[in-house]
């Protein structure tokens, strides 16, 4: 099996794929501006960079049960890239292409039983396989596909909003071989981002939208991107749900509007977002880090602001400040600032103390998880220096609806009191 490419060998590599995420990321944040297929055209080049993919297509679902195609891009062969133009669904040739939403095609396959493809060579399936590729467009342009990615581009209710396509996985000297499972798992989420993406981009072209439909919108957004970056250092998206809930909780704790406790609720999940820059290597390392690698992994909050820099949306302000300084410690001693006391956001004081119980009480590599009782013990004893003691006495108010969340949202913990 082919090695990801978001396993970096070098600190060349390594600037190389948060260049390439900083800019995924930008096209997310150019929801309002894009229409949605220039929005899945510019996904569409990123993602391909990121796995490292020759050529990509993505079609998006259109009425009658069909896939009308939206972009494509080939790296080997430039004459084959048709990008959509100004007020155009699709540019010259493939304009107007379709394809039924069935099991005749690997594109109609993915978007008709919502399940991703990986294939290694599309010209030697299964003689068993429930789908079938047409050599039709090779035979007809001389290109030559190998390896695919097929991932269905799903809305909130399962709902197919398109299909991705990402084809020939290159390696060394433009060899061709197939995709990794981490590809396809980081192409999925991608393909979720996507999803979202263009689904938002079409409420906001509809003036009949609702605000309370684009505010769920944006929280799935938020959800999406935030598991992309769980998913890098093998986590769940299990982590982000419980410490943005408990962040919820212990902002009305403190006394907090509803209005405030919601934007917590939405804005922590991305605390961790900046591990989009961190290289697997660093991230997934079984043993103690390097002083270097405890420095470079450190940079996760300051490529998280970085990321979440520049937006006028309060929600996403509130995001950068709690990227920016959860991992800052009330007595000073904190990183990435060494800020002190108040000089910390609020929003990064509460999600430092979810964040923290949510790692004390899960699994992980180098520790068991720990009970609840004794994950408040830490906690409570280190009021005052890592902790803002009002957010601890919140959080310790709070504890029946702490351990509720816990209970539902983890694994089978057991709790002795």
């Amino acid at each position: 099996m082919a090695n990801s490419s978001i396993t970096l060998s070098s600190s060349g590599e390594r600037a190389s794929v948060e260049l390439e995420f900083d800019a995924l990321l930008d096209v997310c944040r150019k929801v309002s501006v894009l229409a949605p297929d220039p929005l899945l055209n510019e996904l569409l080049l990123h993602a391909r960079k990121f796995v490292r993919a020759e050529a990509g297509t993505v079609f998006r679902v259109a009425p009658g049960e069909l896939l009308r195609f939206s972009c494509s891009q080939n790296d080997a062969r430039p004459d084959l890239c048709v990008e959509p133009k100004p007020n155009e669904e699709g540019a010259t040739g493939l304009k107007g292409m379709t394809i039924p939403i069935d099991n005749a095609s690997l594109a109609g396959y993915a978007a008709n039983n919502r399940q991703s493809l990986c294939i290694e060579d599309v010209y030697n399936l299964s003689a068993d396989a429930a789908y079938c590729f047409s050599s039709q467009y090779d035979q007809a342009t001389g290109y030559r596909t190998k390896s695919m990615l097929v991932i269905p581009m799903l809305d909130q209710n399962d709902h197919p909003v398109g299909v991705l396509q990402l084809i020939n996985h290159t390696v060394q000297d433009g060899v061709i071989d197939a995709f990794s499972a981490r590809d396809e798992q980081i192409a999925m989420a991608l393909a979720s981002m996507a999803a979202i993406s263009v689904r938002n981009a079409i409420l906001l072209d509809d003036v009949r939208s609702k605000n309370e439909e684009l505010k769920l919108a944006q929280l799935e957004t938020v959800m999406r991107l935030a598991t992309a970056a769980e998913l890098r250092d093998d986590d769940t998206g299990q982590h982000i749900k419980r410490v943005s809930m408990y962040c919820e909780t212990i902002s009305r704790r403190l006394g907090y509007s509803e209005e405030y406790a919601y934007n917590m609720m939405c804005a922590s999940p991305m605390h961790d977002i900046g591990k989009l820059g961190i290289a697997d290597s660093i991230l997934t390392k079984p043993g103690a880090l390097t002083d270097e690698e405890r420095l470079a992994m450190q940079r996760h909050t300051t490529e998280g602001a970085k990321i979440l820099a520049d937006s006028p949306h309060p929600l996403m302000q509130a995001a950068e400040r709690i990227a920016h300084s959860h991992h800052e410690r009330w007595d000073g001693k904190g990183y990435p600032l060494g800020l002190a006391g108040e000089d910390i956001a609020v929003e990064g004081r509460i999600t430092a103390v979810a964040d923290v119980f949510d790692a004390l009480t899960s699994r992980r590599c180098y520790k068991p998880p720990f009970t609840v009782a004794k994950a408040y013990a830490i906690i409570t004893e280190e009021s005052g220096t890592h902790f803002d003691p009002a957010v601890v006495d919140a959080f310790v108010t709070a504890r029946d609806e702490i351990e509720i969340i816990h209970e539902s949202f983890g694994d089978a913990i057991e709790s002795d009191g």
